[in-house]
């Protein structure tokens, strides 16, 4: 049994991992994450989430963004967005950068 993925820290900046893509379903058109291993596909919140993970923004900032953009409260938006990208990371889906932000 593997050890549970630890918390993202709120400073972290995150970045989907170079080897996963989004781009549009062929049939739907709904936004999919393509890896070599799968596909995930994405509901329009993972989808907002995952535009956001460039790599610049520090999860903080993300959550602050999302909670204005939906005018949800940070702290129930930080649970969530954490939560999903937990699950991204423990796909080796996402990278983070620990260090401060950039200038």
């Amino acid at each position: 049994m593997s050890a549970p993925t630890p918390a993202i820290p709120a400073h972290a900046r995150p970045k989907i991992s170079s080897r996963a893509r989004l781009q549009s379903d062929k049939v739907t058109g709904k936004p999919v994450l393509l890896y070599p291993e799968g596909a995930l596909m994405l509901n329009p919140t993972g989808h907002a989430i995952v535009l956001l993970c460039d790599g610049n923004a520090a999860l903080s900032d993300i959550v602050a963004t999302l909670s204005a953009r939906y005018g949800i409260a940070a702290g129930q938006v930080s649970d969530q967005v954490s939560e999903f990208l937990i699950r991204l990371r423990a796909r080796n889906l996402l990278d983070l950068t620990l260090e401060g932000k950039h200038p």
